[in-house]
């Protein structure tokens, strides 16, 4: 497995007295306070007690109220789980349909999440590099299908992505799904970040694509949408009988999500729209405020991130991005995750989460555009 150079910068930093911690893939926001009140009145409700290890019903009638919604797509209820985070939900969807001997392919730069769960699961990981076209990163179709051969089990997406902020277009997810369709391959989406895009309400779900419901595994989240990174609550959606195989393995791995924050999350998605409009708002203006400030210093170049709230500049002449945020953090007490914790196509980047506030953005560009000059004048020395 790789090791997460993501947690190595964050443990420096978390030793580091005043260091500004944009490696991190959270807000700096706490959780609103209606969804944290609703987690107190479910407990006092006595919603404390096991429950169905895919959820309770009302939760999942919920979550799918919510793709409908959303999407335009009905799924049943026996086609939605909850899980502890999307992470549990995307082991569970590699631990069900990869094994050893198999392969999955992976399209990267991605959160190491997915590589290192087929390589547990016996499998191995083959990351496809998205191509870097002008100001934004696309899908390069036929490089995924030279990668697919006769043991291939998945294709795995993460859009929006982290670390990237790069958004699949409906073509590209057309023309994935079209070769999952032609190997007989499941595809596993991660869309946790699907409600966090900045040219409109969401981004385009492969749950529209899904003609067979058990080819599209479709992973989302409470996390991001509405700041309850801590609460670990996530879900899938697919077709009944892989639902159904996720949650069978789950009952063994870790059983269910906590009955309060299951409630809360239906208070969530129930109350949660203006909330949702609020953050994305927000996040647009730390994005403009972000390529702002990026796109002025010399041997830079960001790709402008379409969603998520992750900026992926790359940094002429730096081939060491673990070595160089390091010495960043060092230097200015500035932490950001090293582009090469994503896989090989993110050496060169870094990633910077702009979930912060005005004021630790405003201070973290300035001591990073400070950084980069001086470091530019000692290489021209």
């Amino acid at each position: 497995m790789i090791e997460s150079l993501m947690v190595l910068i964050a443990t420096m930093a978390e030793a580091m007295r005043g260091s500004l911690k944009l490696c991190y893939g959270e807000s700096d926001m706490p959780t609103p306070e209606f969804i944290r009140q609703a987690a107190c009145d479910a407990m006092a409700a006595g919603h404390t007690f096991y429950t169905h290890t895919a959820g309770y019903p009302e939760l999942r009638e919920a979550l799918a109220a919510k793709v409908l919604e959303l999407h335009g797509v009905a799924y049943r209820p026996s086609e939605v789980m909850a899980t502890l985070g999307a992470s549990m939900a995307i082991f569970l969807a590699i631990r069900a349909h990869v094994g050893p001997g198999d392969n999955a392919v992976v399209i990267a730069p991605a959160y190491a999440i997915f590589s290192n769960a087929v390589i547990i699961a016996g499998g191995v990981p083959r990351a496809v590099p998205l191509v870097r076209r002008g100001a934004r990163f696309e899908l390069d179709v036929d490089r995924v299908g030279r990668a697919i051969d006769g043991s291939t089990r998945m294709l795995i997406v993460n859009s929006p992505s982290n670390p990237t902020g790069w958004v699949m277009t409906v073509d590209e997810q057309r023309a994935l799904y079209e070769l999952a369709e032609r190997h007989d391959l499941i595809v596993l989406a991660d869309e946790v970040y699907e409600r966090l895009v900045f040219g409109g309400p969401v981004a385009p779900s492969f749950a529209r694509l899904a003609e067979t419901r058990d080819r599209v595994i479709v992973v989302n989240s409470f996390s991001k949408t509405y700041n309850m990174t801590g609460w670990r609550l996530g879900w899938a959606q697919s077709g009944e009988r892989t639902v159904r195989l996720m949650y069978q393995a789950a009952e063994f791995m870790t059983s269910n999500a906590a009955a309060m924050v299951q409630q809360a999350g239906i208070v969530a998605l129930r109350d949660g729209e203006s909330y949702v409009r609020h953050l994305r708002e927000q996040y647009a203006a730390r994005r403009a405020q972000v390529i702002e400030a990026l796109s002025a210093i010399p041997g830079v170049s960001l790709p402008e991130p379409q969603g998520a709230f992750y900026a992926f500049p790359r940094i002429d002449a730096m081939t060491d991005s673990a070595r160089f945020t390091a010495d960043l953090l060092r230097d200015t007490g500035v932490a950001l995750a090293p582009g090469a914790g994503f896989g090989e196509s993110g050496e060169g980047y870094v990633r910077l989460c702009f979930a912060a506030t005005e004021q630790t953005l405003s201070k973290a560009l300035d001591r990073v555009r400070q950084y980069l000059l001086a470091r530019a004048a000692r290489v021209l020395s």
